[in-house]
């Protein structure tokens, strides 16, 4: 019986929780006793037992068993406590005892344990101080109180982390020195916190509680790494316009202390002279000829080496067939092919900015993808409704070459505006031109894929007219009643309020799409049928007929401008600007 009780009390002890290590799992639940220093009381504390017994009063039995057995004593916890500590003058220091616990109706809770005071010993924690923080951060520790006479020494055990890691590096035991150690692989200028705790050193007993958390910041150090450094265009200086030098801020990692500012290197003009300034983060204006560009970050320390930026040519191979799509509306996948003749530059960047913004580099951003490369995710504080301008540009030594930009957007809406200014304009006896002014960008809110036309009698219900692109249909007998108006997909804003014309109309005119480069003529004595849709934004007078319908990704009409149409029949004298009251309700 005391063999097992033994062999209990010892696997307790491996996995009593003061003397667990990090990572192992938390053993069987049973009772625990443990000496609060070496002159301290003996405490036990036990896990709640399930049923009605979980809040009742318990009592610790313990039992000398050195030869001559003596009588039980006890301890009795208040009601619903689970831990008692018995006074070190109660108990003798090399005595072997047995304890076990009872609830109130007499029942053991727990395990019987068998112990001896010296083997069961929880040291009290450390002190843990900072010697030095340069040239290395050196720190020692203060052993807890320990009897002089004790053969036994103290071992502890070291851990520290970056603070806010989650986890712990351990300092193995062989490279500290009796009370202090010196770290040698920290990172500069972050901040660290280091904890200590100890146990008798023949690990009998329990482990210490953690010290405190000592914090501190290691020294700088020489930065490292390059600026990213990109360039636009700038305000104009007087006289002369100007390039704006932009740059990313210095990774606080790769900065190793407090940046102190930017030293800029530049060459411009046709003597290549070079010049030099500092500057604070993250821009700086720079003479409009400027060709070449090097800048380094600095701090107490050192500087990091000089980044380049060549703008020596900026007609070079250009990335094509860019694309960029909406990814679940934060952010924007973007695609590019190699430019025409396969030249593959050094690296490519991809830029975007809002494109209604009337400063584009407030808003600009880039990324880098490595040669070879054919895609790359944008992320960053994307604006729904608002248009994007993307270009990727292929980098080389001796400069770079720019795509044609194209527009993007994370999330798309409804059309905020419908187009304005509707009016007819006479071109001969049997035509008229209907224009209207083009939806301004900050209201489109997406790509506008098509413009609607509606036509009706005069006492009739409007009858909007949408043909694909390519294609023909035929139309009922034109009225004298015209509305329009914009759409994204299925989405549309009211049509405008309808305006009148002379329209004349004959039945089966059929209805183009798309924007061909000449009126289409139709077999027979008739006249052509020129009342055409979709109308592509930013069309020209022309005469509107079949053909494809823009791509959205190519939807690079200029912000202000008009559309038109043809209308047949007979004319009256023009222009003649359509109506401007509210547009009807409920569409």
């Amino acid at each position: 019986m005391r063999r097992r009780g033994r062999a209990a009390w010892l696997l307790l002890l491996a996995l009593k929780t003061f003397g667990f290590q990090e990572g192992d799992p938390e053993g069987p639940p049973g009772m625990a006793c443990y000496q609060m220093g070496p002159s301290g009381g003996m405490n036990c504390s036990w896990p709640s037992p399930p049923g009605p017994e979980a809040n009742t009063t318990y009592t610790l039995h313990y039992q000398s068993l050195k030869l001559i057995r003596d009588q039980s004593r006890s301890s009795q916890a208040p009601a619903g406590r689970r831990w008692v500590v018995i006074e070190r003058g109660r108990l003798r220091h090399n005595e072997e005892y047995a304890v076990w616990v009872e609830a109130g109706g007499g029942t053991q809770i727990a395990p019987r344990l068998t112990l001896t005071l010296h083997e069961i010993v929880k040291p009290e924690p450390p002190e843990l101080g900072l010697v030095e923080l340069t040239p290395v951060v050196t720190v020692n520790w203060t052993n807890p109180r320990w009897p002089q006479h004790s053969p036994l020494g103290l071992a502890c055990d070291l851990r520290y982390r970056m603070s806010g890691a989650p986890n712990w590096t351990r300092v193995h035991e062989e490279d500290m020195e009796p009370n202090s150690y010196e770290f040698s692989s920290l990172e500069p200028f972050s901040a660290y916190e280091a904890q200590i705790r100890c146990i008798p050193e023949d690990r009998k007993g329990f482990w210490s509680d953690w010290s405190p958390p000592l914090t501190f910041r290691t020294p700088e150090d020489a930065p490292q790494g390059l600026v990213d450094v990109w360039q636009a265009a700038g305000p104009p200086e007087p006289g002369q316009p100007s390039l704006l030098l932009l740059w990313k801020p210095l990774d606080p990692r790769a900065a190793r202390g407090v940046v102190r500012g930017y030293s800029i290197t530049f060459r411009a003009g046709s003597n290549r002279a070079e010049s030099s300034l500092d500057a604070p983060c993250c821009r700086a204006s720079l003479p409009a000829s400027t060709t070449h560009v090097w800048i380094s970050a600095k701090n107490n320390v050192g500087r990091t080496p000089p980044a380049n930026l060549s703008l020596e040519r900026q007609d070079l191979p250009a990335p094509t067939e860019v694309r960029a799509v909406a990814v679940q509306g934060q952010a924007l996948w973007v695609t590019w092919d190699p430019s025409e003749d396969r030249l593959e530059p050094l690296e490519y960047l991809v830029e975007w900015a809002e494109e209604c913004g009337s400063a584009k580099a407030a808003t600009l951003r880039w990324v880098r993808s490595p040669a070879g490369t054919r895609s790359t995710r944008l992320t960053g504080d994307f604006r729904p409704r608002v248009p994007y301008q993307v270009r990727v540009y292929g980098l080389y030594p001796q400069g770079f070459g720019a795509s044609a930009p194209v527009r993007a957007y994370t999330q798309e809406g409804v059309p905020s505006a419908g187009p304005q200014g509707l009016q007819d304009r006479s071109i001969s006896k049997e035509a008229s031109v209907i224009s209207w002014e083009a939806i301004p960008l900050a209201q489109r809110n997406g790509h506008l894929a098509h413009y609607t036309l509606y036509l009706a009698a005069p006492t009739g219900s409007p009858r909007a007219s949408r043909p694909r692109a390519g294609t023909r249909h035929l139309l009922p007998a034109l009225d004298d009643r015209l509305h329009l108006h914009r759409g994204r997909k299925r989405q549309h804003h009211p049509p405008l309020p309808h305006a009148r014309f002379p329209l004349g109309g004959r039945p089966g005119c059929p209805l183009g799409g798309g924007v061909p480069p000449l009126p289409r003529l139709h077999r027979g004595s008739r006249p052509p049928c020129q009342v055409a849709g979709p109308v592509p934004e930013g069309a020209a007078p022309v005469v509107l007929g079949e053909g494809p319908g823009p791509h959205p990704q190519q939807d690079s009409t200029a912000r202000g401008g008009r559309g038109s149409l043809q209308i047949p029949g007979p004319v009256g004298p023009g222009p003649r600007p359509g109506g401007a009251a509210p547009h009807p309700a409920g569409y």
